[in-house]
């Protein structure tokens, strides 16, 4: 086999090729598993029932964050069961409507470590005078490093679901101190 200018060229290609669809790469999608701040002790649990929705930033294409939401409400009502935040989760007739929605989420496209923020607006209602009990932003930032995934993409998606969970963790640990 004759060695020539091209077969060299394609050669030194590619290593760099392998390196950027490494990085580049695909993530899985998020689940609430990985969103799910457990071991949460709050100061105090509250007795009362909630129900729970989780909207998308204001901004956001619906279709692609029908997903994402799902799972992030699915993550909040176990973090909530889990913790003893309130004594039931419900659909209907609770005493609580507890309603989170992205405001917005940051991350690098590329790099070696990835910082992801996330502001999530907390607001808790109570059902049947409809005052607000407790109103927050909260905002969380959350780093990946290199050796924590050699996938980019991975990188990427590590960072945000931990922003996401500390948000989690900090909004409940939140309501947790109310005297509700």
């Amino acid at each position: 086999m004759q060695f020539t200018k091209h077969t060299a060229r394609y050669l030194m290609a590619l290593p760099v090729a392998i390196v950027l669809a490494t990085l580049g790469g695909c993530a899985s999608p998020m689940v609430h598993q990985e969103i799910t701040p457990v071991g949460l002790h709050l100061a105090q649990p509250h007795p009362q029932s909630v129900s729970v929705a989780v909207l998308a930033a204001p901004s956001a294409d619906a279709a692609k964050a029908a997903a994402t939401i799902g799972e992030m409400r699915i993550a909040l009502i176990d973090a909530i069961n889990q913790s003893k935040a309130f004594g039931k989760v419900g659909q209907d007739g609770t005493d609580y409507q507890l309603t989170v929605q992205v405001f917005s989420e940051s991350h690098p496209a590329f790099g070696i470590s990835f910082t992801s923020q996330v502001e999530l607006g907390w607001t808790l209602k109570r059902v049947d005078t409809g005052a607000v009990a407790w109103q927050k932003s909260i905002i969380t930032k959350h780093t990946v490093g290199a050796t924590e995934a050699f996938s980019g993409a991975e990188r990427s998606k590590m960072a945000v679901t931990g922003a996401l969970k500390d948000n989690f963790a900090e909004g409940l640990t939140q309501i947790g101190a109310l005297a509700l």
